[in-house]
């Protein structure tokens, strides 16, 4: 009976490990570009410095993916600034494509004069993203400033490494 232990273990054990290695999914890294402009923006005053704010903002745009493929975006942001040049940011990016499924990806980060950048995780999928799981980095940089003219337009190029649940 020991004997037959001995064997059967070691072969279970050896099963088990390729059953676990068989279902992980292969990691997947897609790189993007968000164009997308200010549909909301408010600041408030923070009163213990000149110049320092709280701003919450919504953005729209459409991202571009390295296969040719298209999404819209939905952000939404918060920042807390100095004069409105540098600080910290988070925010969430909801991802909608043309078959209906989505992503969301929660993101923070450092801003200047200059744009922002930082990192992110997704914290949901549907359809085709159903269980993604993965990280994020952002860079973004501003095409214009908003204004009355303009509506604080940007460029944000994403670097994503993701995995979904094997079928």
């Amino acid at each position: 009976m020991r004997k037959k232990s001995a064997v059967l273990i070691p072969i279970f054990i050896f099963l088990l490990a390729g059953a676990v290695i068989a279902t992980q999914a292969k990691a997947e890294t897609v790189k993007y570009t968000i164009t997308n402009y200010l549909t909301k923006f408010e600041v408030i005053p923070v009163p213990d410095e000149k110049g320092h704010m709280i701003m919450i903002g919504e953005r729209r745009g459409i991202a571009v993916f390295e296969d040719g493929s298209v999404a819209s975006y939905h952000g939404q942001l918060l920042a807390d600034a100095v004069k409105g040049k540098t600080g910290t940011w988070q925010g969430y990016g909801e991802f909608t494509f043309k078959d209906g499924s989505k992503t969301m990806t929660k993101f923070q980060g450092t801003m200047d004069t200059k744009g922002l950048e930082g990192t992110g995780e997704y914290v949901m999928g549907t359809g085709r993203f159903e269980g993604i799981e993965g990280t994020n980095t952002i860079k973004g940089k501003y095409i214009t400033r908003y204004g009355k003219e303009t509506k604080g337009d940007m460029l944000l190029e994403v670097t994503a490494t993701y995995t979904l649940p094997s079928k």
